[in-house]
């Protein structure tokens, strides 16, 4: 039966897939383009492989062993979770691609000078940022010369900050934004790829957040196919995205890969050697998440006797209160209704988007998180393809789609604490550029009022014109 349902999952998706390319709306640049290769990922190809090559590790992790019911319930819900999106990012809000649109050169002068303005602004900060997660600890350990220490509890799994803030622990993922800007706004020349090049290169050293180089190579990618006005990737950018698709991998299992190859320097504690193919060492958590939810699906209602009511939601508010000012500041949601590690080990795991409105309201709330999000995205869409193609407009729109694998794999709360660091440099950017305009404005009619005061004869009558008598 299991054997069936994939079947008709994987037809399901390859099917609406089809429909969507042949599209006029279809493009790299719509959320549903991005949705269709998670979706492909971790919710076909992934229980494929599972029910073909018994792949068992993640729930042996999870301390968890579904039945062949359970997997076929998880594979049901992500499909109503794939038509529903489907309805609202790509039926509701069509928005046909307008490649041909007019669009602005490299930065003027003006612009130039926002950017050396907010460069310098948050220098300070970012550098600080930079220095200290070169030194950081890993969570959990007994490091106390370390700039950056955290620390996870022991009961969520979640990693939180104990001597600093995150505001500063983060700043360094401005340097992402910045050098994406940097790039479109020097017409993708060579010396414009140098920050980008040394970001990349110490998110690979440092090990941790490797979604950093991944998601900020996505949006320089984009913000090419804008410049090039093409629909879709051409083969060659797929194939040099490979070797940082083996980077990340490699990064997975071995954090300090780079900074070992750097240093000279061999693993401590050497595991045996792994003799499985490659396509068996893809038995890990990176792309679990269908055995995640399936996970989530066996606790909640049923072993926590309630959902969330979207209360999980509430993180985004509280979230952006520094814990340095708030020392008792709830870990996680503010809300806790239940624990999914009281009934399995679920930490450093994620719901995926799919298993946040379940939580939330089980087949109802996959529904109305499907369709809140797909809409959305789906309005953002459309706002990007309307009128000329500003700066502003590419590079906001560039930078977050990308950000929305985040909340495809995490949930709604994940995106917003990437995009805040990632878009800052830019809206303050917008914002001092925006005041240089309205202040040439004003300065223009201004001279307008005081040439039209100063014409000859404005104040003057007319000669010959009648008296005028009280």
């Amino acid at each position: 039966m299991t054997a069936l349902v994939l079947t008709f999952q994987a037809s399901l998706w390859l099917g609406i897939a089809l429909i969507f390319i042949a599209s006029r709306d279809a493009s790299i640049f719509h959320p549903f383009t991005i949705y269709l290769a998670f979706h492909g990922l971790v919710f076909v190809i992934r229980p494929i492989l599972e029910h073909v090559l018994g792949f068992e590790r993640t729930f042996f992790w999870m301390m968890f062993y579904p039945t062949e019911d359970q997997i076929q319930a998880t594979l049901i819900l992500t499909s109503l979770g794939l038509v529903v999106f489907a309805l609202a990012s790509w039926i509701l809000v069509p928005a046909q691609p307008r490649l041909g649109r007019r669009l602005p050169g490299g930065f003027t002068t003006a612009e130039w000078w926002a950017f050396g303005t907010v460069v310098l602004l948050l220098s300070p900060l970012v550098a600080y940022s930079l220095y200290a997660s070169l030194g950081s600890a890993t969570p959990g350990d007994d490091a106390g010369g370390a700039l950056i220490q955290m620390d996870r509890d022991p009961n969520s799994g979640v990693a939180f900050y104990t001597n600093t803030t995150g505001y500063v622990a983060e700043a360094e993922k401005c340097i992402g934004g910045i050098s994406v800007m940097l790039i479109w706004g020097a017409r993708f020349r060579l010396w414009s790829f140098i920050p980008l090049a040394l970001y990349v290169a110490e998110r690979s050293y440092v090990g941790w957040s490797r979604w950093t180089i991944i998601l900020t190579l996505m949006m320089v990618g984009l913000v090419y196919l804008v410049h090039s006005r093409r629909r879709w990737v051409p083969l060659g950018l797929l194939v040099a995205a490979l070797p940082v698709f083996l980077l990340f991998q490699q990064l997975g299992q071995n954090r300090d890969t780079v900074k070992q190859l750097v240093l000279g320097t061999a693993r401590t504690n050497e595991a045996p050697e792994d003799n499985r193919s490659w396509i068996e060492r893809q038995d890990g958590p990176d792309f679990a998440n269908f055995d995640f939810l399936t996970y989530v699906m066996d606790v909640v209602p049923e072993k926590t006797g309630t959902y969330t009511y979207f209360t999980q939601n509430l993180q985004l508010f509280t979230e952006p209160i520094p814990r340095i000012l708030w020392p008792n500041k709830p870990i996680g949601e503010p809300i806790k209704f239940f624990d999914l590690n009281d009934y399995g080990n679920f930490e450093g795991l994620t719901w995926s988007l799919v298993g946040d409105g379940w939580i939330s309201g089980g087949w109802l709330g996959v529904i109305i998180t499907m369709a809140g999000v797909g809409y959305v995205l789906a309005r953002l869409h459309r706002w990007f393809w309307r009128g000329d193609g500003t700066h502003f407009k590419v590079l906001a729109y560039c930078t977050i789609l990308p950000l929305t694998i985040l909340t495809y794999r995490d949930g709604v709360i994940s995106i917003a604490k990437f995009a805040f660091f990632t878009t800052t440099p830019l809206i303050l950017w917008h914002i001092l550029v925006q005041a240089q305009q309205s202040l040439q404005r004003a300065r223009s009619d201004q001279r307008k009022r005081l040439m039209g005061r100063s014409a000859p004869g404005a104040s003057e009558p007319m000669i010959g014109a009648p008296a005028r008598h009280p």
